[in-house]
């Protein structure tokens, strides 16, 4: 498929199916600034495998290359910027159900990683094991006459799920540890790692200033100008990917969800969480489970 039609951003690419493969090509000319601003409702791992890109992803650009890996959680917003005239990339685009089904460790805050980093630089053998996962579920798709063969595919996209968990394990200690780090990206770092453990209790930003023994506005200087977000909008960002996992993966009530996240009562959880995404929690749970 050729990138003009834009199918790895649609949940109809699906179909009835749970994944489904895709090349993007644009040696036809079709450059990845055609892709408007879009909310993608699937999850997408796509790997550059020629030449080079820009990408917007949640109001932040990304330089891309070869080896580059993309990986996009449901509800990720994307526009391509740029690409060079030979860019190749290979993508795989998989239904959020199977995403939510994965428990990779503690799931929330490995969604929460690879939502604050979803661009990774990985090694040619590491490239060629993602793409044979994609394929070897390309091919089991086609055995129409295994009888087990939508239990393995279940499967092969659990294995494929793992291997992405994987990598950002891997490899973000290092994305987030600069050989000379500053006071202030230390800073930053550990506001961060305060807010993957505390942002389901905690929603205040004197809390973790407190924690961090400096003043509110100071961390708000030192974390805008390290991460280029606010300590709220970081805060906002995790309870709200704690808010969608729950709701899409968790069989528990709006009701207990609030009470989960420290909410006073569900109607508060439910104006905070349509203020973020536009819809209520009844509705984006309706729209995540069909």
């Amino acid at each position: 498929m050729k990138l003009n039609s834009i199918p790895f951003i649609s949940t109809e690419l699906l179909g009835n199916s749970l994944f489904e493969c895709i090349t993007i090509d644009a040696t036809d000319g079709k450059p990845l600034s055609r892709i408007e601003p879009t909310m993608i409702k699937i999850g997408v791992v796509c790997l550059c495998l020629r030449g080079s890109g820009t990408f917007t992803i949640n109001d932040q650009e990304y330089a891309i290359g070869k080896g580059s890996l993309i990986t996009l959680l449901p509800n990720s917003v994307i526009k391509g910027s740029h690409s060079s005239d030979d860019f190749l990339g290979y993508a795989i685009a998989v239904d959020t159900k199977a995403i939510m089904s994965v428990r990779a460790g503690d799931t929330v805050k490995s969604f929460v990683r690879i939502s604050a980093n979803p661009v990774l630089k990985i090694s040619e053998q590491q490239t060629s094991s993602v793409i044979e996962l994609c394929e070897i579920l390309r091919r089991k798709r086609s055995e129409a006459n295994n009888p087990f063969g939508k239990e393995i595919v279940h499967h092969l996209l659990a294995v494929l799920c793992y291997e992405i968990h994987a990598l950002y394990q891997s490899q973000i200690p290092e994305l987030k540890a600069p050989a000379h780090p500053s006071r202030q990206s230390t800073l930053c770092q550990q506001f961060l790692e305060l807010v993957e453990r505390h942002a389901a209790q905690h929603r205040d930003m004197g809390f973790y200033a407190d924690k961090l023994c400096i003043t509110p506005k100071y961390l708000s200087v030192v974390v805008r100008k390290s991460s280029g977000r606010s300590p709220i909008e970081w805060i906002d960002r995790t309870v709200m990917l704690y808010a969608r996992t729950l709701l899409a993966s968790s069989d528990m009530t709006v009701q207990q969800i609030a009470a989960e996240l420290n909410f006073p009562n569900p109607s508060f959880f439910g104006q905070y969480f349509k203020r973020h995404l536009g819809t209520t929690p009844k509705k984006y749970r309706t729209q995540t489970k069909h």
